[in-house]
């Protein structure tokens, strides 16, 4: 390490000695990336300016391309020249570039520098949320997005009499986790705890910004960096609800273990086979996972997974034991009895979700078992924290739970129990019920409703009639709201294809789980359905002003043959972006690929089922999914879940027949389907090439239907039929 420079120049300091990096060489710009027209190095700093011969028209930044910045410790200063009050420019960290904005366009967290000092020492986010914690202030940004003030860290007024007006000052940033604190010549001016899974970043580029606006000049020097360990000191990863987050995009954006340099060395961790007695094709849902929760002998990583025959199972993921098991009483409803057809099960069919942390690390999982009550069970042991509630008639189907703002939010398919098939809210507050329904064959999306930043519930309606004048929303997706004060479920939006009513005679459902997700200011959602198609929509009007017109529809990805079973896209859509700010949609399809589509990277020839990836582009002043990638060739392809830029994804092995030339429909029958089933395969995929990277191969020796995959902390699980769950991982 070179030795101690002056202080005030741009070689390293005596700051060194405590483990920092000197990321600028004081001389030149190597390791960094910016506009020569805007910035070059004078006088030992890094020198950003306009004028007015040659001004900004949008905020562009030098990055740093050295690494990135994870969890880590940055010290730099700044001096800001400008008369103009308007003068602004800040640093930042943990950030992401938008190529569609601009070469040098970031977003992402940011320490602001403003020639006022109004904004200096707070923490912000370009591009994104805004302001999060200003010159001051202790800010949580909650699970949904909310600010809260925690705390007063000094009087603005007096903590800008700190700084020094066009003088060198020192900006001092400490990020661990979900935990940022922010100096300023040695004052705490903010500090954020970001608890915000869908919105905040753990990881992203170092970069320094000029501001669009009035001619001004900002220069730095002295920029140190030093990471720190990250496993040792950040809250490890959850897995809370099926899909990942309430939106439902399938990305785990706080994985850090795991990464496609490593994804080779993945293997067999653990696999435990549990005592759930299967129903019909059911068996295991998909495991839930709570990174730290207290228990009585300290800290635990714990899987939750739930059987079929009203079980639920807490496990050491550490260890692959079982810490506690329990089953609810449904000698109500019926016994253990296989009964009720290949549809209706009988059973739990909803995926839990778990509440985020209480005091003390406490977490609750919300579970509906079969008699459809809503029970309230302590993560660490198993216990029930509140009485069982009434939320559901008995003996029907509904998938996965979400949580989003208290409610706990669900719909039913298949009518089974002679029910109508309906979309359900529990308000915890109050514990009213409100529904609405029914709709079509059945709301049956693989991993439950997706819930948008504004609190509406979207599901696609399955096999049914389209016919908005008389109530009848079947083949189409429909947004649902829960009323303030009544607490009621009401219709707020609604879409059908424009070849709803041939989808509906061909049994082409429009089924799977939407995934949500904000790009550029706007929030769009994905769909799909049997017929296999991908549908982009914007959730501020899913099928504009007639309710048929998405912003974009893809061509058809597979089911040239029209078959209403095995092809098409089933179960739930993924999205996720990478380190480049690129907006990635991923879709899963049985059956082959269609002829005619096309996609610039294909891994082989598809005739069971694959994952078709696509890039969210501007085009011709509108939006559209760009095919990027079709994956290997995989048995029933089912949903992906995404971390750190892998994509996991799996042939589960299922017999999907429904129908055969000897025994017509009655080849739709457990014991039929369960004899032609072979065996799961998981597998790891580059996500920008969806090269392969790893895959299970034989070590997974059962199938399984409408499982799915889970996620955190450099583990995957997946359950199988004969209910062995399977941790699969980087070994640490």
């Amino acid at each position: 390490m070179p030795g101690a420079g002056k202080p005030g120049s741009g070689a390293v300091t005596a700051d060194n000695a405590a483990g920092f990096d000197a990321i600028f060489d004081g001389k030149t710009l190597k390791g960094w990336d910016g506009d020569a027209a805007f910035w070059r190095v004078a006088d030992e700093t890094i020198v950003g300016e306009t004028t007015a011969e040659r001004p900004l028209k949008a905020n562009t930044f030098i990055v740093w391309r050295g690494g990135t910045t994870k969890d880590f410790e940055l010290k730099l200063e700044y001096r800001i020249s400008t008369t103009n009050p308007a003068g602004n420019s800040g640093v930042q960290f943990r950030s992401s570039l938008l190529p569609d904005a601009g070469r040098w366009v970031m977003r992402g967290y940011q320490a602001d520098i403003d020639a006022a000092n109004t904004y200096t020492g707070q923490i912000y986010e370009e591009r994104g949320r805004g302001f999060l914690a200003r010159p001051g202030q202790a800010v949580r940004v909650a699970a949904d997005g909310q600010l809260k003030l925690l705390a007063s860290l000094g009087d603005p007024a007096v903590l800008k009499t700190f700084i020094r007006n066009r003088d060198w000052n020192q900006i001092h940033v400490i990020a661990r986790g979900n935990i940022i604190v922010e100096f300023v010549n040695g004052h705490v001016t903010s500090l954020l705890v970001d608890d915000d899974t869908q919105g905040r970043a753990w990881d992203g580029l170092l970069g320094l910004q000029l501001h669009a606006g009035p001619p001004m000049k900002i220069e730095f020097r002295n920029i140190l960096l030093k990471h720190w360990d990250a496993t040792a000191t950040s809250q490890p990863a959850d897995w809370l609800t099926d899909g990942g987050n309430p939106k439902r995009t399938a990305w785990q954006q706080e994985e850090r273990t795991v990464t496609t340099r490593n994804a080779r060395d993945i293997e067999l961790l653990w696999k435990i086979t549990l005592n759930n007695l299967p129903r019909e094709m059911h068996s295991l849902l998909p495991a839930l996972v709570v990174g730290r929760a207290s228990t009585r002998e300290g800290p635990k990583q714990i899987v939750v997974v739930t059987g079929v025959s009203d079980n639920l199972y807490a496990i050491d993921a550490e260890r692959g034991v079982l810490l506690w098991t329990k089953r609810f009483d449904h000698s109500s409803v019926g016994d253990t009895a296989l009964r009720g057809g290949l549809m209706c099960p009988g059973g739990i069919t909803a995926t839990p979700v778990i509440g985020p942390a209480t005091v003390g690390g406490r977490y609750t999982i919300y579970a509906v078992s079969w008699d459809g009550m809503l029970h309230q069970i302590n993560v660490a042991d198993g216990e029930d924290l509140a009485p069982p509630a009434k939320f559901m008639p008995p003996n029907g189907k509904p998938y996965a739970l979400n949580l989003w703002k208290n409610v706990v939010y669900t719909h039913t398919a298949q009518g089974c129990g002679g029910h109508p098939n309906m979309a359900y809210a529990y308000d915890l507050a109050t514990t009213r019920v409100g529904s609405w329904g029914p709709a079509g064959g059945g709301m049956w999306g693989r991993t439950g409703p997706a819930i948008s930043s504004k609190g509406v519930m979207y599901t696609g309606t399955g096999d049914g009639p389209w016919d908005p004048e008389r109530g009848l929303y079947g083949n189409g997706i429909i947004g649902v709201q829960q009323n303030p004060t009544t607490k009621a479920l009401e219709l707020v939006d609604y879409y059908a294809p424009s070849n709803a009513a041939w989808l509906f005679k061909r049994d082409l459902d429009m089924q799977v789980t939407p995934a949500i997700f904000d790009h550029k200011g706007r929030e769009l959602m994905v769909a799909g359905g049997k017929e296999c198609r991908v549908y982009l929509m914007d959730t501020e009007s899913i099928g504009g002003d007639d309710h048929r017109t998405p912003l974009f529809r893809t061509p058809l990805l597979c089911n040239e043959g029209v078959n209403f079973a095995s092809a098409g896209i089933w179960g739930a859509m993924a999205s996720w972006v990478d380190s480049s700010g690129t907006r990635w949609v991923l879709a899963p399809f049985w059956g082959p690929k269609h002829s005619a589509f096309k996609a610039p990277g294909e891994h082989g020839d598809v005739t069971s089922g694959a994952i078709a990836a696509f890039k969210v582009e501007e085009r011709d002043g509108g939006l559209q999914l760009t095919p990027a990638w079709i994956s290997r060739d995989m048995n029933r392809a089912e949903p992906p879940v995404v971390a750190n830029g892998v994509v996991f994804a799996y042939g589960s092995g299922e017999s999907t027949t429904q129908a055969t030339p000897e025994l017509g429909l009655r080849a739709n029958q457990a014991d039929y389907r369960i004899k032609h089933s072979t065996h799961a395969v998981l597998y790891a995929l580059d996500g920008q090439t969806g090269d392969e990277l790893w895959s299970s191969g034989t070590q997974i020796t059962s199938w399984n239907h409408w499982a799915g995959l889970s996620v955190a902390n450099g583990r995957v699980y997946l359950g199988t039929f004969d209910g062995t769950l399977y941790c699969f991982g980087i070994k640490q």
